[in-house]
């Protein structure tokens, strides 16, 4: 998505070309056409296990067919469902999110593309702190994101800030390939958030996940940040600046009051965590 005569805001030091100017780049913004199709993600599960109607892949996730023909019509993906009923089946929830085959699906596996899968979640990759990322050692990398914890780097490696967050989670291990051609982030970059209250109602809710580039900090105006808090909170926020030199972060939920962020303030000037580039909504 290229968005012409756009101004960029810079929320961070160093945001600039030795020259003044304000860096080329390509603009990832969480719209609409991004997100995952609704229909074709239940259409995948259904093919997987076997399924012909509605019904009973309703009767597999138990829910409702009423909340099946909603996500439907509301094109609304139902995160948490769709990863619970993954672990259960033993389903590719990279493909089943995607339909990027990073290994093979339920009814085509073998033994030994079980052993490689496996692989991938064992191990230093499995549910465990860390603050670099990983490959996996199977045939097609996948980039685990990190578990709780991050740190945040400068581009010659010094360690800018590292905190810790119940927020941030790795229940999605995205291939090499598809981060770097369909989100284009890098997969040192890469950082898997699960929202919390619903401050960006109705387009995000309580529980929705968002894919988040960490190497941009940077927003057009109303674009979408992530931004630390000093309670430790994360919080999604669309970003403006004010002609004073302070931004201002709006929440998409009207009873929100938004945020006047004055950079020049230490006590109270959030950590830019990145950039939203796509949401996983239920």
């Amino acid at each position: 998505m290229v968005v012409k005569n756009a101004k960029v805001i810079d929320l961070h030091d160093g945001g600039s070309t030795p020259d003044g100017a304000v860096p080329s780049i390509r603009v990832l913004e969480a719209a609409d056409d991004q997100l995952l199709s609704t229909r074709d993600v239940l259409s995948r599960i259904k093919d997987e296990l076997g399924l012909d109607t509605d019904l009973e892949l309703a009767e597999v996730m138990g829910v409702g067919i009423r909340r099946i023909h909603n996500w439907k019509h509301r094109n609304t993906v139902p995160t948490e469902e769709i990863v619970a009923v993954c672990g259960k089946e033993g389903l590719d929830l990279q493909y089943i999110l995607t339909g990027q085959k990073i290994g093979l699906g339920r009814s085509g596996e073998l033994e030994e593309d079980k052993q490689t899968q496996s692989q991938c979640f064992e191990g230093d990759c499995a549910n465990k702190s860390r603050d670099t990322f990983s490959q996996t050692s199977c045939g097609n990398p996948r980039i685990h994101p990190p578990y709780k914890a991050y740190t945040q780097r400068s581009e010659n490696g010094e360690v800018l800030t590292s905190f810790t967050s119940p927020q941030i989670v790795d229940v999605l291990a995205p291939g090499l390939n598809w981060l770097n051609h369909s989100l284009g982030v890098a997969p040192e970059n890469f950082l898997l958030i699960k929202v919390l209250g619903d401050n960006m109602a109705p387009w995000l809710q309580d529980g929705d996940l968002v894919m988040v580039d960490t190497g941009i900090r940077t927003t057009i105006t109303g674009g979408c940040l992530v931004l630390r808090y000093a309670d430790g909170m994360m919080m999604v926020r669309r970003v403006f600046r004010n002609q004073d030199g302070t931004f201002l972060a709006k929440c998409d939920n009207e009873c929100s009051p938004p945020d006047i962020i004055d950079p020049n303030n230490n006590m109270t000037y959030p950590i830019v965590v990145g950039r939203v580039v796509r949401r996983l909504v239920r």
